[in-house]
């Protein structure tokens, strides 16, 4: 036992990061988390202290509260314990007893012993019995709950029992191989209950010889894979190996305070929850212990050091929960990535900020660090800074100035530091610097240091790119000359490079004058500039870093995305585009760098990504990932041990290629809720009509009626490595001609007035790491009106058919003849009627100077949809609008203007009156309208809203409005018609609403006030 749990050497680097990021869904007022689950579809339940239960979805948390008038909501706010059994249902522990979430009916069932002690409902743990039956650890005892007959069976203390529990205060409950049920009480320890036994056999953790009442208050119990009892207690943990005497177990050292929590991952790696010390893992692969604490420095570290609860999900994504901090969570597949963060291991040594401006390999794995207090020798394995550099004008031989800008390690030769006064040489770690000063002023200021042949240095600077030879102080200058095309595109460089072929690449990034290459030493340069008519031209004039990777291919990094060169027929180089789908984009990028297997690994303004050479792919990190935020143009090294480090404004990322990253796991795509009317069908009584087959988050199949008008799916990825970088794709079957895609922001879909039939709603989701899910398919079915049923249509068929075939009979003979002789003429005469009607029509439905419908189309549609809403019993909205201070504009701008102002708020109106059955027209003057059934007064109002503001946002002048540009007022009203009203009501309604929006100040809308149904003539009497 002792081998098997005491820290041994690892592999560097001994340290497995992990990036931390917290869930802000559970609201401030549920931050005290108790326990964690993840159901079999894949959602997340969280329980809380006294906040309720949660059910998450990655971007949205659905709560669930105790509802004293409410049998079917949770008995209590406390949630202790949670556990999910063979069937997949979800059992919670409260302070008010058991109970059992119940999906189709989105409630809960209550289960309460017996017994009239309170302690006995007190649920702290909640496990399985490997049959059919549960285990609930309570403040009144053990208690094994029958399932199939809801029957509790109680364990509590005796006295006179030498074999009954000691205590009735159970605090952990857990399972053995065999079968055998291990729970711990306080203070008594722990008590076995082999399979079939109706006696307990009890165990204290410490000894007689050192009595220790916190060694016996077992707060956590947990058997890993290997056969391992794992023993939280209120002094740290205890292990032992089933099968061993007792007297076997071992305490693991280091931890000395309360442990309240021990589960594992599926890598076999043991978390530990502890009250103040953190989170701790015992790696299985590592064989060490790993704290993980929160630090102020580090925006992604532990949030708190109070630690109640974790669960490993099956995604490979680590969930936290803590005493006063809420929910964290961390992706368990990052073990080859690291954030350092200077300040963290040594804040004396970067007093300004974690800013690392350049890196440069050292000897040993070590690398230099340019920041903004100087120059740091740091080991990253050791995590410790070696030795510290800072300018000091008092004393000879440091650095001439704290800002370091670029960084170069000669091969067994000296360090060069470029800054803001010229070029240092540091020949030795301990020695003193000598610094190089130049005749320009502004090539002091040093960007980018590059080897060249003979061991002479490529400097790009402030005013020229530079060959500077150490050995005889030689410079070289390339600018730009204006009357020579062979020179420098500009005189400034910040990204250099002399390749293995022996041309010298060059190009600047705060200038973009695009890349420059230059054949030996002979100062011609060619010129290689984007050209948006050019595919193989470079992406960007703004060249950020180039780069040799092992294979002497050229990178060229801009500000628009990475560039392959790639030579052309004809000799000349063109450049390959990395923009297509899964490649970094049409982005900065910052720094190239290639691990020893080949593998090119680009930081961009989104993160890093890495190229496999042999496929093309790549694959995207972000800071869910365990990078660093804000990384640095040109500040990257590949240390001398092979690893990678990537510097930025909040430290270093660190890239470790021998600890490969897991392979990440494809999404669960699921339907999180169903609205019809934006109203959840898991809250209360459906709408008539409504059928739903399953649970709204897994439904099987969906029926709604032909009214309900708006239906709305909302769904989820249920992958929680990086959720805000999920996106999904989706389909409705009959009604989508094509994928339709969503991101995390807003994954939803949402479909109006679909026609009756059969639809299929089709769904995939897809990872941060582009793998997807399997696709999700729902059945819909929009059931039609009776009389679009079939066998009313057939009905109405036959009879029809019937009357035709009687009248046929009745007439044909005297018919024939007649229609011989006049289907000629009628066929023409209809034919040029027709063509006449369609011209006419079209010439007295339109209004000829804004293209709206005029007068006589508006009052024949009102007319035509004033009826139909009587005879459907559907609400009917209008809306009246007036140009403000229409008068005034055209004796301000003339008429001329007036014209164009009204033909643009005509164009608006049309644009926010877009459904087919909606129509917007000219009233009169300055006056429109536009008619929208099936609306209420409320929905016509927000188009009006949206017709007003838009108009505001086109800020047309007029000097005499009060708004400074032209504005409208609009009146709204909505009825639905009886039998005996007239369409002038309606009218009457909205013209008294715009009236009131002029009376207010103008520039607004306003709805009419509902009114009790007003007599109207019956015109056919």
């Amino acid at each position: 036992m002792v081998s098997l749990l005491a820290p041994c050497r690892a592999a560097d680097p001994a340290r497995l990061p992990l990036t931390f990021e917290s869930i802000e869904s559970l609201g401030s007022d549920s931050q005290s988390i108790l326990s964690l689950l993840q159901d079999r579809q894949g959602y997340l339940w969280v329980g809380t202290i006294e906040g309720g239960l949660f059910r998450f979805d990655g971007r949205r948390a659905v709560r669930y509260l105790n509802d004293p008038a409410n049998p079917a909501s949770l008995p209590a706010g406390r949630i202790a314990t949670m556990h999910a059994d063979a069937q997949g249902r979800i059992w919670i522990g409260t302070d008010d007893g058991l109970a059992r979430y119940e999906p189709a009916s989105n409630s809960f069932i209550r289960f309460r012993p017996d017994s009239t002690q309170r302690n006995a409902r007190i649920v702290r743990r909640i496990i399985g019995d490997g049959a059919h039956g549960l285990w609930l650890g309570t403040w009144g005892g053990l208690q094994h709950f029958d399932i199939a007959s809801g029957q509790f069976l109680m364990y509590q203390a005796d006295p006179a029992r030498a074999d009954a529990l000691p205590y009735n205060d159970v605090n952990a409950v857990a399972l053995d191989a065999a079968g055998g049920l291990w729970a711990s009480t306080w203070p008594g320890g722990v008590s076995y209950l082999a399979p079939g036994a109706r006696g307990f056999v009890n165990y204290r953790l410490d000894s007689a010889a050192q009595p220790d009442p916190k060694l016996n208050d077992v707060r956590a119990m947990h058997y890993d894979a290997t056969g391992r009892f794992w023993l939280g207690t209120d002094a740290g943990v205890v292990v032992w190996q089933s099968g061993t005497p007792w007297s076997e177990r071992r305490r693991l050292p280091g931890i000395k305070g309360r442990v309240n929590g021990i589960d594992d991952d599926r890598e076999g790696n043991v978390w530990i929850s502890t009250r103040t010390e953190g989170l701790l893992r015992w790696s299985s692969d590592l064989r060490q212990m790993q704290a993980y604490n929160h630090r102020a420095e580090d925006s992604h570290s532990l949030p708190s050091n109070a630690i109640n609860t974790t669960m490993a999900d099956r995604h490979g994504t680590l969930w936290v929960g803590s005493f006063t901090n809420g929910v964290s969570r961390a992706n368990l597949g990052n073990y080859g990535l690291e954030r350092i963060i200077p300040r963290d291991i040594a804040p004396d040594s970067f007093p300004s900020s974690n800013f690392v401006r350049s890196l440069a390999a050292a000897p040993d794995g070590q690398v230099w660090l340019g920041v903004d207090d100087g120059l740091v020798l740091f080991d990253p394995n050791a995590k410790r800074i070696v030795q510290r550099y800072a300018a000091d004008a008092n004393r000879p031989g440091t650095l001439n100035h704290n800002s370091v800008y670029s960084l170069y390690q000669q091969a067994g030769g000296p360090l060069w530091v470029g800054t803001s006064k010229g070029l240092n040489r540091l020949d030795h770690p301990g020695g003193p610097f000598a610094s190089v000063r130049f005749a320009t002023p502004a090539d002091n200021f040093v960007n980018t240091i590059a080897p060249g042949r003979g061991s002479v240095l490529w400097l790009g600077t402030g005013a020229s790119l530079m060959r500077y030879d150490p050995a005889s102080g030689g410079v070289r200058r390339y600018v730009h000359d204006q009357d020579d095309p062979a020179s420098r595109s500009v005189s400034e460089a910040s990204a250099v490079l002399e390749d293995a072929q022996g041309r010298v690449w060059v190009g600047d990034f705060f200038r973009g004058a695009g890349l420059d290459m230059m054949q030996g030493d002979d100062g011609r340069f060619q010129h290689f500039r984007h050209d948006p008519a050019a595919p193989r031209s470079i992406s960007s004039d703004k060249i950020t870093c180039i780069y040799e990777d092992l294979y002497g291919t050229i990178w060229i990094g801009t500000a628009r995305g990475l560039n392959r060169m790639t030579p052309g027929r004809d000799g000349l180089p063109g450049f390959h585009r990395y923009t297509a789908p899964g490649d970094p984009g049409d982005i900065l990028i910052e720094s190239i760098e290639s691990d020893q297997a080949g593998f090119l690994w680009i930081s961009t303004v989104r993160g890093l990504s890495r190229l496999d050479p042999s496929s093309g792919k790549f694959t995207h990190y972000s800071a869910d990932d365990g990078l660093t935020d804000g990384l640095y143009q040109s500040s990257s090294a590949r240390a001398s041990d092979g690893k990678l480090y990537f510097g930025g404004t909040t430290g270093i990322t660190a890239v470790y290629p021998e600890l490969p990253l897991r392979a990440p796991t494809a999404p669960q795509a699921a339907i999180s809720d169903i609205r019809i009317y934006d109203k959840s069908l898991s809250l209360g009584r459906r709408p008539e009509g409504v059928l739903l087959d399953g649970a709204v988050t897994a439904p099987r199949a969906l029926t709604i009626p032909w009214n309900a008008a708006v239906l709305t799916l909302e769904f989820a990825a249920l992958h929680y490595a990086a959720p805000k970088r999920n996106t999904y794709a989706y389909m409705l079957e009959g009604f989508d001609n094509d994928w339709m895609q969503a991101d995390a922001s807003q994954p939803l879909a949402t479909y109006t007035n679909l026609y009756p039939g059969n639809y299929r709603f089709r769904l995939r989701a897809t990872s941060n790491k582009g793998l997807s899910s399997e696709e999700l398919v729902l059945p819909i079915i929009v059931t039609p009106p009776f009389w679009q049923t079939w066998w009313f249509r057939t009905g109405t068929v036959l009879l029809v058919m019937l009357m035709v075939v009687t009248a046929y009979r009745l007439r044909v003979r005297a018919l024939t003849l007649r229609a011989r002789r006049l289907e000629a003429l009628v066929a023409l005469r209809t034919q040029e009627l027709q063509e006449s009607n369609s011209k006419l029509t079209a010439l007295s439905a339109t209004d000829a100077l804004t293209g709206l419908a005029n007068r006589r189309r508006f009052d024949e549609t009102l007319a035509r949809e004033w009826a139909r809403a009587q005879r459907s019993g559907e609400p009917l909205a209008l809306a009246m609008i007036d140009v403000d201070s229409f008068k005034l504009y055209n004796d301000k701008y003339g008429h001329q203007a007036g014209d164009a102002c009204l033909r643009e708020v005509a164009r608006v109106i049309q644009a926010a009156v877009h459904r087919a059955t909606d129509l917007a027209a000219r009233y009169g003057g300055e006056e429109f309208a536009f008619i929208a059934p099936i609306n209420s007064s409320a929905q016509a109002a927000h188009m009006a809203e949206t017709i007003r503001a838009d108009l505001q946002t086109l800020a047309l002048p007029h000097e005499l409005s009060a708004a400074g540009c032209v504005t409208v007022s609009i009146g709204v009203a909505s009825m639905t018609p009886t039998e005996r009203q007239s369409a002038e009501l309606l009218v009457r309604a909205a013209d008294q609403a715009l009236y009131s929006a002029k009376e207010q100040g103008r520039n607004r809308v306003m709805q009419a006030k509902q009114a009790p149904p007003q007599r109207t003539e019956d015109i056919t009497a």
